[in-house]
């Protein structure tokens, strides 16, 4: 549990005994201890599992809470590069060996997981005559943090599956993807602003993304790069308030969207008067530096 002073009295690791973390990212388990998921994509759900052992009576004596008092556990999610916060459901601590359960989507997270397993009060029961117990409903005894690294700094492609027809796109079947800014602020998380809707209408994407033959995918999966690229290029050098001499938090969109742009020069006003001159040409160099990572 973290040093935070909660105001009341807490149980110490000792007491809740047993405590381990079995974490999956699709269909491949994290080794214990293991803080990187380095093939983890969009695409893969990651399944996650505490178990605990606690004695409630010794527990409920420990915290200074009266027989009848009830304790829950959950686990909480969040990840750095959406604003979602997911949580598990919650179990009565019942004294025995327990486990919680939390699925998170792979579209709905980004940037690195905290995972917090908690054990809260879910009732005081009668009686609390103890100063330093714990009072109120939802008060957090213990708490347990596990981090995740689903991704780096670096650009990628945030790719997601969607109907384009569902937004109203005319043959939309035709279309194959779309980069979506949910916002230009540029101190936001890029992983959160940046999206790359795949069309799940068009039968090609759809063929693609079910079971691609090797070759087709890697020159498809190439072929999105740049296309990626050459439109976070063009979000560069059309805004307003982008500047190479701010220092950017790193994973922000003003971040990755300095490191577009540095690919083919130090001033950003100088591959801006480039694009307008000849925009076929900048973006043939930005394929070249693209193809040289």
């Amino acid at each position: 549990m973290r040093g935070v002073s909660f105001g009341h009295l807490t149980l110490p690791i000792e007491e809740v005994s047993a405590l381990s973390w079995e974490i999956s990212v699709g269909e491949t388990p994290l080794s214990v201890g293991e803080t990187f998921a380095e093939n983890w994509t969009y695409y893969d759900d990651i399944f996650i599992k505490c178990s605990f052992n606690l004695k409630l009576k010794d527990a409920l004596l420990r915290l200074r809470l009266p027989e009848d008092a009830r304790l829950g556990a959950a686990i909480i999610a969040r990840s750095s590069g959406t604003p979602v916060i997911t949580t598990s459901a919650v179990i009565d601590v019942r004294g025995t060996r327990q486990h919680v359960y939390l699925t998170l989507p792979g579209n709905q997270v980004a940037g690195t997981l905290a995972l917090e397993f908690q054990i809260a009060v879910l009732a005081t029961g009668h009686g609390v005559e103890s100063p330093f117990a714990p009072k109120r409903i939802g008060n957090t005894v213990f708490r347990n943090d596990r981090r995740i690294v689903l991704e780096g700094t670096a650009p990628r492609l945030p790719m997601l599956p969607v109907s384009f027809a569902e937004h109203g796109i005319a043959g939309s079947s035709a279309s194959l993807w779309w980069l979506r800014l949910t916002t230009r602020d540029l101190a936001a998380s890029a992983s959160a602003a940046i999206w790359l809707w795949l069309n799940a209408d068009n039968p090609f994407i759809s063929k693609m993304l079910e079971d691609p033959p090797p070759s087709e995918s890697d020159a498809w999966l190439r072929f999105l790069q740049v296309d990626f690229m050459r439109q976070l290029l063009r979000e560069a050098i059309s805004s307003d308030e982008l500047s190479l001499q701010t220092d950017y938090p790193e994973e922000s969109l003003g971040y990755v969207l300095s490191i577009v742009v540095r690919l083919l020069g130090e001033s950003l006003d100088q591959v801006r008067q480039r694009y307008q001159e000849d925009p076929g040409r900048v973006e043939a160099e930005l394929q070249a530096k693209v193809g040289e990572n």
